[in-house]
């Protein structure tokens, strides 16, 4: 078995360089390793031309197209190699050492199309990157309980890009993630493509470091949560039972959203995340109608409320 592993970066050199690391350090190794530098001025390109690695290529591309972008360029790339399963990471997923070591175990043992390891932030858990669809008209999901991990393996639907593993055969199959989505629910869409195919066996024993902010001390409102609503609704268009009545819910949600912020403008509290808020809510009913294409410039990445 020849493994290969994707990871895309942007302007965090210092956590693609112990990404890398973690990478390289694998007891069983990498046949491939792909870079995609998805624009990165940070000095990225440069030390990845001074490293002197045999399986690694650097993809840089010419300009950001987001992380959907990054994935579906590395993956096309990776999947006309000769790997037969292919590793999708970011540069903040620091992979134990024996991470494919136990995944490579369990594709002996446990024959599937995917694979996933636990995903652990600041030592905990972190539910949110393995979940299961819980109702196929709404399209809601509901994390698999932290009591699942304490089990050799578990079998769920959708998984985030956080060290999923895929076999080649099924990338080729189903095509490449969709990179109009530019950021978020890109993974969650090429997941419920292939779900009819295979659900995602995790790992449990197979352990990635995820260094991030953990889900608790998130801000509430950012510019990704545009793409976030904007690439949650041409899902549910596209795999609900019921388009129709998905889309009256969500229309319903995001009004309501609006009025209860619109309200809480009143109490003087946080007005300019809620005004933020509101115009994201609004932009996206507007475009409720049309398909994702890529990075909006009304939010390019690190924009928000002021």
């Amino acid at each position: 078995m020849k493994f290969g592993v994707i990871i895309v970066t942007y302007n965090r050199l210092p956590l693609l360089q112990e990404c890398l690391e973690c990478v390289f350090a694998q007891t069983v190794p990498f046949h491939q390793v792909l870079v995609v530098d998805n624009h990165s001025t940070d000095g990225t390109g440069e030390y990845l031309e001074q490293l002197d690695r045999p399986e690694l290529t650097v993809l840089r591309l010419p300009e950001n197209i987001g992380g959907a972008g990054g994935f579906s360029k590395g993956l096309e790339k990776l999947a006309e190699g000769d790997c037969d399963w292919i590793l999708i990471i970011d540069d903040d997923a620091m992979i134990a050492p024996a991470y494919m070591e136990k995944i490579r175990n369990a594709v002996r043992s446990h024959p599937c199309q995917a694979y996933s390891g636990t995903v652990r932030t600041e030592g905990v858990i972190d539910t949110s990157h393995r979940r299961r669809l819980k109702n196929r008209c709404l399209m809601t999901y509901v994390p698999v309980p932290a009591e699942a991990y304490e089990k050799d393996y578990f079998l769920y639907d959708v998984s985030t890009f956080c060290g999923l593993m895929l076999k080649t055969s099924l990338i080729r199959e189903i095509g490449l993630p969709r990179s109009e989505y530019f950021i978020w629910f890109d993974d969650t869409e090429y997941c419920l493509r292939f779900l009819k195919k295979t659900r995602i066996m995790n790992v449990c024993g197979a352990e990635l470091n995820h260094k991030t902010v953990p889900p608790s001390r998130t801000p509430v409102t950012c510019w990704k949560n545009f793409y976030g609503f904007r690439n949650a609704i041409d899902i549910g268009r596209t795999y609900s039972s019921a388009p129709a009545v998905y889309m009256a819910y969500i229309r319903l949600n995001h009004w309501a959203h609006i009025l209860i912020d619109s309200l809480l403008l009143l109490t003087g509290n946080r007005k300019k995340e809620r005004r933020y808020r509101i115009q994201i809510y609004r932009d996206v009913l507007k475009g409720a109608g049309k398909a994702p294409s890529g990075m909006d410039r009304r939010y390019p990445p690190g924009s928000g409320f002021t």
